[in-house]
């Protein structure tokens, strides 16, 4: 039961306000990289942000088992630091139902937590009036599985670890708050950015910018997005 900036993700978003105030004070244009460790391991987080979640409701994967024809080597199931921790059910054996509850309920908190960061950045960007020209971009390196497949963390090619979060405010954008179910690469950002900014791009990208979703969500795009793991 401590405050936000006991650990890292509240210090860093105490850095980004200041930052934020500092930079408002020069007249030139900024990029400001914040960056957030919640909900990577270890999942502690502020007491306030476990008590969001009754543990008895949290539901299990519903897909505990390999994808039919899988591979063994497809899902690296005991894979992952998690197992580095005391607690945790060792490698080769089943995570009990009450672990699996626990552990989801510990990144859920570490969710609300990181998310409870991001509104102190945003919240001090619209204080000090630099939301109505500020581009901004949230992004996941990547996504996790909570017990789906029988695995847990991120090491495979399934959907549950290469289907990241990215969010992305412009400000006058047409269609605020939908979604689009369009394939976009992290390797995307760069020239999307740079374009809606109105920066040059070299010519060696092998990358496309996802500036025109932003018209038009339903748009044809690309048709496909390319994971390898391992190497």
């Amino acid at each position: 039961d401590v405050p936000d900036n006991t650990y890292q993700d509240g210090k860093v978003a105490e850095l980004a306000v200041k930052t934020l105030r500092d930079l408002s004070k020069k007249p030139e244009p900024f990029f400001l990289a914040v960056g957030f460790i919640k909900p990577h391991l270890p999942w502690v987080s502020p007491k306030k942000y476990w008590d969001m979640y009754d543990e008895s409701k949290i539901a299990l994967a519903p897909n505990p088992f390999y994808p039919k024809d899988a591979p063994d080597y497809a899902i690296r199931k005991f894979d992952g630091e998690i197992y580095q921790y005391r607690g945790m059910a060792a490698k080769g054996q089943p995570v009990p139902e009450e672990l699996a509850r626990k552990l989801k309920h510990a990144y859920f908190a570490s969710v609300s937590y990181s998310d409870a960061q991001v509104g102190v950045v945003l919240d001090e960007l619209k204080r000090l009036g630099l939301d109505k020209n500020t581009i901004v971009v949230l992004w996941g390196d990547h996504g996790w599985k909570l017990g789906e497949h029988d695995a847990w963390c991120k090491h495979s090619n399934c959907e549950n670890d290469t289907n990241g979060a990215l969010l992305l405010s412009v400000p006058g954008m047409k269609h605020a708050g939908t979604r689009t179910n369009s394939i976009v690469e992290f390797v995307d950002v760069y020239p999307t950015l740079a374009e809606l900014a109105g920066l040059p791009l070299p010519p060696h990208l092998e990358c496309l910018s996802f500036k025109p979703l932003l018209d038009d969500p339903q748009r044809p795009w690309k048709q496909a997005a390319f994971s390898q793991y391992p190497r």
